[in-house]
């Protein structure tokens, strides 16, 4: 038994050795499998830092590009206007100063006279410098460069400063010398910009934090830094620079990384060695991302590189504790197993657990990082996106995706100010067509992206959309984006909502569509007043000669009565077109409406019309005349008797919002009410639902006339049986302001 129970403990021991070692190997694997893991996520981190940097900054030449392309469209340009040449500069330098723009200008013709407009909006007529070498001249002059754009990279910063390099995009300028736009086009040299290129970088690459200490450079084509965290190494030879800082390590890998990774326009991740980071010194390993920022200049293209690096101290020191907790619960685990050994499983879970938490929230810390980036980056307020040959979206950014969803349409455009607004995601648009969303239009279909796609010319409109149950007005401008053998690999498209520019050109329309049928309406009403008074006149002689009983006497009658009704007619056009002077006064609401319902009293009693009276008393004065307010009440008053032909009730209600310094009135039946679509225009002229002969239509536009004249409001609230069977009707609500100078109605005994 002894024998049996050795060999048991001896077979037990060995087991739980091997246990121990497996477990010890299998928890430094994980360890080391998790520190890879765990650098790969960092590195693609800094991947996604040095991309978005990169499309920054590609978008903000665009936009200098841009506004140069539309400043050499203006005809004080093309033809240096005096006086007006510069002022239109200022405006294009204004916008694209942020960008590192320094100079903007104009070449003649013969090269000879240069007229520019410095950062400080400072213009200067002066011959031609250094920075405008006769190359430039040389190439604009070609026909064949007509609407293209270059750029020169070999121009240097003049000043006492030492010299930076600069960055010339140069687009050549003709003008027309017909008497029609585009008969005749001749050169008058060329247009160019000035671009700081440290600046246009490290404005963008500056900010860049990649965990802790991490930051980002960019280099040139040539491989000189655009920009860099010491100020010496800005301008320098990045093969070259850093070696003369004396550092005991090799360069080898992280020139061989510029040379075959970026200075050829690829991106990716990778690793080096190093002699210092910012205020470490020794060797050093880190981590780097690097992305290209691509631009065709013809002939040439723009290649930059943008790189973001960090040590990867970074990652150690994130599991550098968990690491070494691993090997304390080793050791624990060792004597545990001595004493049980069976509690190996549950604290190798525990390990894993924390493992993972911390993982967890490196990562997490990691994501906010991007997500804080991004929102920096999306700031557009335009729409803006990608599509493919067949109208699929590619790309769409956060407005974008708020404008598909027609949260934009519902909401007030004063609300949408900044990226922290925007939380949807674009991923759903993608692979879907663009015009799932926008309806295709007769300007804005599938085959204006097929004809952009082969032509390669870019094309801008105005158009009108339907989004979901909405309408919206859009400016477009849709280009081709090429590739470097010049295939077209995508259209760019930025749309920019003109909704309310447009609301305001209808209105403007109908405003003076109104004002012309006011002229018509008053020519019309005075070629009319003066045959319809000699038929008046004669009538009422007629009638003072024919007895009372006579059936020539009713004809006479009824032909006075429909010539006083073209009468009022006329007179309601000639006061609906004729401007005059008002003359208010202090008036009381309350006795103005005692003495209408005087007038009105005995057809509100035919009419088996109940009247409902809430008058405030103590009601302030407002300024209006008298006459023409109690035309306005007498016409709301018949109105509400003819929306109630089998009887109802009438309620007129007066009050005073002390809050808001008004006096408003409140005339309302229960009758049969307006219908939805009648209301937006129940105001107009000539507008009537009354049947034909009962109505002219002018009485709600004069009385609309009459109360805006004194400064007052009124609007109309309705609901037909439709919509509300126990409550229809229509009341009208007339607002004046208090008139301080008026008298306060004495209350009622």
């Amino acid at each position: 038994m002894r024998s049996l129970s050795k060999k048991m403990i001896l077979g037990a021991g060995l087991v739980i050795l091997v246990l121990l070692g497996a477990g010890f190997t299998l928890g430094i694997y994980s360890l080391k499998t998790m520190r890879e893991v765990v650098i790969d996520q960092f590195n693609k981190q800094q991947l996604v830092l040095a991309e978005q940097a990169a499309r920054q900054i590609e978008d903000q030449l665009k936009i200098v590009i841009q506004e140069l392309s539309i400043l050499n469209q203006s005809p004080a340009v093309q033809h240096l206007e005096e006086g007006r040449w510069s002022n239109r500069i200022k405006i294009a330098q204004a916008v694209v100063r942020k960008f590192g723009v320094i100079e903007i200008g104009r070449v003649d013709a013969g090269g000879n006279t240069v007229y520019s407009v410095d950062v400080n909006e400072q213009s200067r007529i002066s011959p031609p410098g250094p920075r405008h070498p006769k190359e430039v001249h040389s190439w604009a002059g070609l026909p064949e460069n007509q609407g293209k754009i270059k750029g020169f990279k070999e121009l240097l910063s003049e000043g006492p400063l030492p010299a930076r390099p600069l960055l010339m995009l140069a687009l050549p300028a003709y003008r027309d010398t017909g008497n029609k736009p585009h008969s005749g086009r001749t050169f008058a040299g060329y247009l160019y910009g000035l671009v700081d290129r440290e600046q246009l970088v490290a404005q963008v690459v500056k900010g860049i934090r990649s965990g802790v200490s991490g930051y980002g450079w960019a280099i040139d084509d040539q491989g000189n830094f655009i920009y860099h965290p010491l100020p010496e190494f800005i301008g320098r030879n990045a093969f070259t620079v850093r070696e003369e800082k004396g550092a005991p390590v090799s360069f080898e890998q992280i020139n061989a990384i510029q040379r075959d990774k970026m200075l050829r326009g690829e991106q990716g991740t990778a690793w080096y060695f190093s002699g210092w980071h910012r205020g470490l010194k020794g060797k050093i390993k880190k981590l780097i991302a690097y992305a290209p920022v691509r631009m065709e200049l013809s002939p040439v293209a723009l290649n930059w590189s943008v790189a973001v690096v960090a040590p990867i101290t970074e990652v150690d020191e994130a599991i550098q504790l968990v690491y070494t907790r691993q090997l304390l619960m080793e050791g624990f685990i060792l004597l545990a197993i001595l004493l049980g050994g069976f509690l190996l499983l549950s604290f190798q879970w525990e390990q894993a657990r924390v493992l993972k938490g911390e993982v967890e929230e490196k990562t997490r810390d990691w994501l906010q990082s991007e997500k804080r980036y991004s929102k920096l980056v999306e700031s557009a307020q335009d729409l803006i996106f990608t599509v493919d040959q067949d109208g699929r979206l590619l790309s769409l950014n956060g407005y974008g995706v708020e404008l598909l969803e027609g949260r934009l349409l519902a909401m007030d455009f004063s609300e949408v100010q900044s990226p922290g607004f925007r939380e949807a995601s674009g991923d759903r648009f993608l692979d879907h067509s663009l015009f799932e969303y926008l309806a295709p239009q007769e300007s804005f279909h599938p085959g204006l992206i097929q004809e952009i796609w082969e032509s390669g010319r870019p094309k801008g409109l105005e158009h009108r959309v339907q989004i979901g149950s909405q309408e919206c007005w859009l400016s477009t401008q849709l280009l081709a984006i090429k590739d470097e053998k010049g295939r077209t690999q995508a259209v760019l498209g930025i749309s920019r909502d003109i909704t309310i520019r447009k609301k305001m050109e209808v209105q403007m329309m109908k405003t003076e569509k109104l004002a012309s049928l006011g002229l018509l309406s008053a020519s019309i009403a005075h070629e009319i007043n003066s045959p319809l008074g000699i038929i008046l006149g004669y009538c009422d002689y007629l009638l003072g000669k024919t007895p009372p009983g006579e059936e020539t006497h009713q004809m006479l009658r009824k032909i006075e009565q429909q010539g006083e009704r073209c009468k009022k007619i006329i007179d309601n056009l000639l006061g609906l077109a004729r401007y005059s002077e008002p003359r208010p006064e202090g008036t009381d609401l309350n006795e103005n409406l005692e003495n209408v319902l005087v007038v009105a009293a005995k057809a509100l009693v035919h009419n088996k019309i109940n009247l409902h009276k809430i008058f405030e008393p103590n009601l302030p004065a407002v300024k209006v005349e008298p006459i023409p307010l109690q035309q306005v009440f007498l016409n709301l008053i018949n109105n509400a008797i003819s929306a109630m032909p089998q009887g109802g009730r009438l309620t007129m209600e007066t009050r005073w919002d002390v809050f808001k310094d008004k006096v408003a009135v409140r005339i309302g039946d229960n009758g049969s009410g307006i219908k939805k679509e009648h209301r937006e225009i129940i105001f107009e002229p000539f507008f009537t639902t009354k049947k034909d002969g009962e109505g002219t239509g002018l009485g709600l536009s004069v009385c609309d006339n009459i109360i805006n004249r004194f400064g007052g409001t009124i609007t109309l609230e309705s609901k037909t049986e439709a919509e509300d069977p126990e409550g229809q009707g229509t009341t009208f609500v007339i607002t004046f302001p208090v008139h301080h100078g008026g008298k306060l109605t004495p209350p009622k005994e």
